[in-house]
């Protein structure tokens, strides 16, 4: 019997994972015409509950509001730093949005602190209504966090 010993410090790894897609104007699929962001802050163990037919914007000291039919895109970025500092993603909520989560009101996702998190639907979208309208962001920690947000999708 023959052995040989492997040195594992010559080895590298090169492998990457890249996403890039672009939506074209319009509520087809594929496409979008509407997009809302924010910087926001919660503040310990608060919810942020964003009503998906009615987000608002200041833009050149107007107020524009936003109303989604469908979402295509949700991206959430936790720019807290702090060990431990992370956000939920929540399914339950009164007139709750979960079908990120295919419905299951359950459901979490966690951002970690200097984390993201992006939930994509670019072909079909997900469906908003009267009853299924609001996005749940949960603070859980012992301080504020400030997040920033981009939601992507169409008028009808």
């Amino acid at each position: 019997e023959f052995a040989y010993a492997l040195d594992l410090s010559i080895v590298r790894d090169n492998g990457s994972l890249a996403y890039s897609e672009a939506l074209a104007d319009g509520v087809a699929i594929d496409t979008a015409d509407k997009i809302w962001h924010d910087t926001r802050t919660i503040l310990t163990g608060a919810d942020d509950d964003l009503d998906l037919t009615a987000l608002t914007n200041s833009i050149f000291g107007s107020t524009v509001t936003i109303n989604f039919a469908k979402v295509k895109a949700i991206l959430i970025v936790n720019t807290d730093t702090d060990t431990g500092d992370e956000l939920v993603l929540k399914a339950s909520a009164t007139n709750g949005f979960a079908a990120w989560a295919n419905g299951v009101t359950a459901s979490n996702a966690f951002i970690g602190p200097d984390g993201a998190l992006l939930l994509s639907n670019k072909k079909d979208g997900w469906t908003v209504d009267a009853t299924h309208k609001v996005l749940r962001i949960t603070n859980p920690n012992a301080g504020s966090v400030i997040y920033k947000i981009a939601i992507i999708g169409t008028s009808a």
